[in-house]
């Protein structure tokens, strides 16, 4: 029985932190709980991030082994792989779209659980280091809602961050026990944080190079049985990326790497690092001189200070004993504090991109790093750095007070003051149609059993695509239209060849990619051009009209979208 105890008290543990860190995510993003079916922050990246969650688990079940040939920018090959692919959390969510849940609500329950669980994967972490309960979920608030992640509400990507924490746990478990059972966790999480956001993967790499091997080197030791499970780990990692890795290098072949320029302009400075977005309830008016497009980078000033407790070299005598109040069996190894200082300070240096060292060799020696272009977003590693740190001070300070009801209170009062530096004022939500317009339905009636048909959706090239990518998800053709982070050659020549449309260069362009339909969207066009548009197809015996319906544009006002085939004397075979 007693050995049962330690294990079920870590379930409770983690199911108290999950209720905890889900209450506070529905608190730290009001009003989104209450618009979970239709509510995303524009139309831009949700529509595109919903379609990537939706494919994944579409493909998933008929040819998994093409998954990375999506269906936009036909007719290229590994187009997922143009941007943040989210294979693991559309695996996650795969069967509530098995099981017909809205694309939306699956949208925002995937955004949501980002924030949630990682604060649960630090607490976890924390509780491990320092023994201290109260001083994990403190760490665990850190890294859940900094500014930051408000700053990127639009981009669910950038919240999948959980497998950091977990990852850095399993190597705590690893070190301590030598399991290979926690080199297969250490390897799952690790390639879990890959597919999951390849930004934070790569960025995981080198922070967990100097941490990890920085607590290697203060062990003095390398067991057969640790190193077994440090070989198994690696294996996992390199079997979940060798076709992640191939899909990656076949898109950079096509669409080509950042730039120096670009990345220069995406390096963060020191000034960044005051700098909160500007819906942030305390200081989003304060510190607006500081605020530049993605380099927001404000953890907080009481985590700040927390993290400053944390790295203060430690006292001979009591405290020592007394910091690991709860659970003195999980305390970490001596050395880890400072494996986290030095994780800080390289995060920080590589946040700064070409304004600091570190990152210049990234970009010219390490070929991943130069499909990344806001070297910025490694603040996010900045903020894990201090999360963790924070957690010690916490810790440390705990230790001073002598009444456990003091602890508590003092620890409380320490969440609130968190909480209300992360507060943000009220996100305006925008309504993403909960059904596809019928125009698509008649398509799909009109080409039958045939094969997967290439759509080509007027106007293109702009805000509009994201809209094609969401309303595909309700029927899977082939669309020559794309959005993403990177954009093929071959669509940027169509988006040029559509300057005069519908004349004869642009139908030839798209002919050439093999359309069999086209879908005229009034909603996005002025009314005289798209009567223009209409006007000068309705002449073409090669165009058919197949429907004609009324819809709205993204003001509410009414308008229609017109499809036509193409017939077979102008389009080019099919897939």
């Amino acid at each position: 029985m007693t050995a049962k105890a330690p294990a079920a008290g870590n379930v409770r543990f983690l199911a108290l932190s999950l209720t905890l860190f889900v209450a506070l995510t529905a608190v730290m993003t009001y009003p989104q709980v209450l618009r979970m079916s239709d509510g995303v922050h524009d139309p831009a990246d949700p529509l595109m991030v919903t379609w990537i969650l939706s494919w994944v688990a579409h493909q998933l079940p008929i040819a998994p082994a093409h998954i990375f040939d999506a269906n936009i920018f036909y007719p290229e090959r590994n187009t997922l792989a143009y941007s943040e692919t989210l294979l693991v959390p559309g695996l996650l969510a795969a069967p509530l779209y098995w099981l017909g849940v809205g694309p939306i609500l699956i949208y925002n329950l995937v955004f949501l659980s980002g924030f949630a669980l990682s604060g649960v994967g630090v607490t976890l972490l924390v509780r491990r280091l320092t023994g201290n309960t109260g001083a994990a979920l403190l760490a665990g608030i850190v890294f859940a809602f900094p500014p930051y992640r408000i700053d990127h509400y639009a981009h669910l990507q950038l919240q999948q961050t959980q497998f950091i924490p977990l990852a850095l746990w399993a190597f705590h478990r690893l070190l301590d026990s030598g399991r290979v059972r926690d080199g297969v966790l250490l390897g799952a999480f690790t390639a879990g944080q890959l597919l999951s956001c390849m930004y934070y993967g790569l960025f995981l790499i080198p922070y967990m190079a100097v941490v990890c091997g920085t607590l290697l080197i203060a062990s003095r030791r390398m067991p057969r049985e640790r190193l077994t499970a440090l070989v198994v780990a690696a294996g996992i990692v390199t079997a979940a990326m060798v076709p992640v890795g191939r899909a990656y290098l076949a898109a950079r072949d096509v669409v080509g790497q950042r730039g120096r320029e670009e990345v220069a302009q995406n390096s963060a400075t020191w000034r960044n690092y005051l700098a909160p977005p500007e819906v942030n309830a305390v200081y989003g008016n304060v510190f607006a001189r500081f605020m530049e497009p993605e380099r927001r980078l404000f953890p907080g000033f009481v985590a700040v200070a927390l993290a400053i407790v944390g790295m203060l070299p430690r006292k001979r005598g009591g405290l020592e004993h007394s910091e690991n109040l709860e659970h003195p069996e999980n305390s970490a190894n001596p050395s880890a504090r400072f494996a986290y200082i030095l994780g800080l300070i390289l995060a920080f240096d590589v946040s700064l991109g070409f304004n600091g060292v570190i990152y210049r060799a990234l970009y010219d020696y390490f070929l991943p790093f130069k499909a990344l272009r806001i070297p910025a977003r490694m603040g996010l590693m900045v903020g894990f750095s201090l999360a963790v740190l924070a957690g010690y001070g916490a810790a440390r300070i705990a230790a001073r007070l002598r009444s456990a009801n003091a602890r508590r209170t003092v620890l409380m009062v320490i969440g609130v003051l968190m909480l209300v530096e992360y507060a943000s004022k009220p996100l305006p939500l925008w309504a993403a149609p909960a059904r596809p317009p019928e125009s698509y339905a008649d398509l799909v009636r009109d080409a039958g059993e045939g094969p997967t048909s290439v759509i080509f959706e007027f106007p293109t090239g702009g805000m509009q695509d994201p809209f094609y990518l969401y309303y595909s998800t309700f029927h899977w053709q082939y669309l020559i239209n794309g959005y993403s982070g990177f954009f093929p050659p071959s669509y940027q020549k169509v988006v040029y060849a559509m300057r005069g449309f519908p004349d004869e260069t642009a139908l030839t362009v798209i002919g050439s990619h093999g359309v069999r339909y086209l879908v005229i969207h009034g909603e996005f066009l002025p009314r005289e051009r798209y009567e223009q548009v209409i006007a000068t197809i309705e002449r073409r015996p090669d165009l058919k009209l197949v429907s004609r319906r009324p819809w709205r544009d993204i003001d509410g006002a009414a308008a229609e979208i017109s499809v036509y085939r193409v017939t077979p004397t102008t389009s080019d075979s099919q897939r």
